[in-house]
């Protein structure tokens, strides 16, 4: 099998010729917004061959009503390299917090300890903790899935082509309340220079990056 990784600056070239995708839209690509699949129904990005451990699997940290908090999961260092590669990150904004997960309401100052954590390093799958914990509607928290480390061949056809990059225009994230159930599909943005799928979130679940 053949494998050639496109770079930022080559991919977004060729994204551009093909089209841009919007939170709103799926960019001609895959489902539409509010889909709701199987999880067969889904190709979930995976591990490039090459691609780094986690430097850790799980992150706990406690957010405050009032306070900006961003965290990250990062892979290890690369030899050779000075900066290890960030996988995910997740950013809650001063009036997301409104209560806990018990629904009981949140004075600033008060806090709540958050748990993210990759749950399947297969199929690169992010659970966050407590479960049922809801953000404020109009200022949601924002969450950022990372594809550098993906295997760009999406189409499993041993060698990347402009067909996987034209696949990338369709990457969304997706969440899953529960194990077995479906999957949602939430509104994501795709940026090809950065390499990564964002996306609003409104409380707490498992999410992924599939087309």
């Amino acid at each position: 099998m053949r494998f050639r990784l496109l770079g930022p600056t080559a991919l977004a070239a060729i994204l551009l010729a093909c089209g841009s995708s919007d939170s709103g839209g799926n960019g001609g690509v895959g489902p539409g917004p509010d889909s709701t699949v199987g999880e067969d129904s889904l190709q979930f990005l995976r591990p490039a061959p090459a691609a780094p451990a986690f430097g850790t699997r799980t992150v706990s940290f406690w957010a405050i009503r009032g306070e900006r908090t961003e965290v990250r999961l990062m892979y290890q260092l690369k030899p050779g390299q000075v900066d290890s590669t960030e996988f995910v990150r997740f950013r809650i904004d001063d009036k997301t917090l409104v209560s806990d997960g018990a629904g009981n309401p949140l004075a600033t100052g008060d806090s709540v300890q958050i748990t993210m954590s990759v749950s399947d390093t297969l199929k690169l799958i992010v659970e966050f903790q407590p479960s049922g914990l809801v953000f404020n509607p109009s200022k949601p928290a924002r969450l950022w899935i990372k594809f550098g480390e993906a295997d760009h061949d999406l189409d499993e056809d041993g060698v990347i082509t402009a067909a996987d990059t034209t696949l990338l225009l369709g990457l969304k994230i997706w969440k899953q309340e529960q194990l077995a159930q479906p999957w949602s599909l939430l509104a994501s943005t795709v940026d090809t220079v950065s390499q990564e799928v964002e996306a609003d979130i409104a409380g707490f679940t498992r999410f992924a990056v599939a087309y």
